[in-house]
C-alpha cells in the first residue's frame, strides 16, 4: 500500500513564499523537495484563494468528541430538571387540593351505599 507524504501548512507557505519572491523556481523546489510541480502549483493557487485550511490535530480531534458528549449529557440533564419542575408543580397543586375529588354530585347522594 502506497503511503502518503503530508506536509504542514506552514512549509506549504514557506515554499510558495520562496517561489513568489524569486528565491527558487517551480523546478528547484520540486526537485530540492522531491514534490511533483503540479502539487506546488496546487498550494500557490489555494494559497491566493485563502482555501488552505489547517486540519485538525488528533488531540483537537478528541476534544471535539468530549464535547460532543457533554453537550449530550447537559441536554439529558436538562430534560431531567425541566421534569422535576414539572413534577414538583403538579406535586405543590395536589396538595394544595388537599387530594381531594369533587364530583357533581350532591353530598346526600354520595351518603348511599355503593350497589
Amino acid at each position: 500500500m502506497k503511503k502518503y507524504r503530508s506536509f504542514s501548512n506552514e512549509f506549504k507557505r514557506e515554499i510558495v513564499t520562496l517561489i513568489e519572491n524569486g528565491t527558487l523556481s517551480i523546478s528547484e523546489a520540486s526537485r530540492e523537495n522531491n514534490i511533483s510541480p503540479s502539487l506546488i502549483d496546487r498550494w500557490r493557487k489555494q494559497i491566493q484563494s485563502n482555501s488552505m485550511k489547517d486540519k485538525p490535530t488528533l488531540r483537537e480531534k478528541q476534544l471535539e468528541k468530549e464535547l460532543d458528549k457533554y453537550k449530550k449529557k447537559v441536554g439529558e440533564l436538562t430534560l431531567h430538571v425541566d421534569l422535576l419542575k414539572k413534577l414538583n408543580t403538579d406535586l405543590a397543586y395536589t396538595k394544595k387540593s388537599n387530594g381531594l375529588i369533587i364530583t357533581g354530585r350532591k353530598s346526600e347522594q354520595s351518603k348511599e351505599p355503593a350497589e
